[in-house]
């Protein structure tokens, strides 16, 4: 765990020195104070031919202090924050505290619960549980297989219902049609 993120300064720095390349240089068989002050000189010609590279640094070096992780926050609110601010803040804070206190005892009373002999026999129902997992795994993917012949059945269903309707409406059309013709023709005959 990379709690004050050096790691991903460090690969930041290599990316800058290094480049897009990925690859560190070869290595060179020096002393290993000869190896630093190259790598002194080459962070030099970075420093001054990056301007991105400048103003961090300047930046930084303005709070450096707030920025280090090795000095301690109450160190630091020691330093800026006044004893009449800090009364503000703790009476700011008062019924968040009172809040608190009471969830703790409430915590603290049911501590019983959570340190009861059931939980005492979760070492022994552990292992009963695992096959149980298994065959719950076993019946999602049945599951899943019912489902997909469910929908496909009903996609199929529903394309019957479909096709019978536009079968009927296509009846009733030709149907209709005919019985105008019909009427048509009869209405001929009785006035001939």
């Amino acid at each position: 765990m990379d709690e004050y993120g050096i790691e991903t300064r460090l690969r930041h720095l290599e990316h800058i020195v290094v480049g897009q390349s990925n690859q560190l240089p070869p290595q060179i068989k020096t002393t290993l104070i000869k190896r630093i002050d190259g790598l002194k000189k080459e962070l030099h010609s970075v420093y001054k031919s990056n301007k991105l590279v400048q103003e961090f640094v300047d930046k930084y070096d303005t709070h450096a202090k707030l920025l280090d992780p090795t000095d301690s926050s109450l160190a630091l609110e020691r330093e800026l924050l006044t004893t009449d601010t800090k009364l503000e803040l703790i009476l700011a804070a008062y019924d968040d505290l009172e809040r608190f206190a009471s969830q703790v005892k409430q915590v603290k009373g049911l501590e019983h619960v959570v340190s009861g002999a059931e939980y005492d026999a979760l070492s022994v129902l552990g292992p009963e549980l695992s096959p149980l997992e298994v065959k719950h795994a076993e019946q999602i993917k049945q599951l899943e297989e019912v489902t997909t012949k469910i929908t496909k059945a009903m996609e199929s269903y529903n394309g019957v219902v479909n096709t019978l309707s536009e079968i009927f409406i296509a009846w009733d059309d030709i149907l209709g049609t005919m019985e105008a013709h019909v009427s048509a023709i009869e209405r001929q005959r009785a006035t001939a």
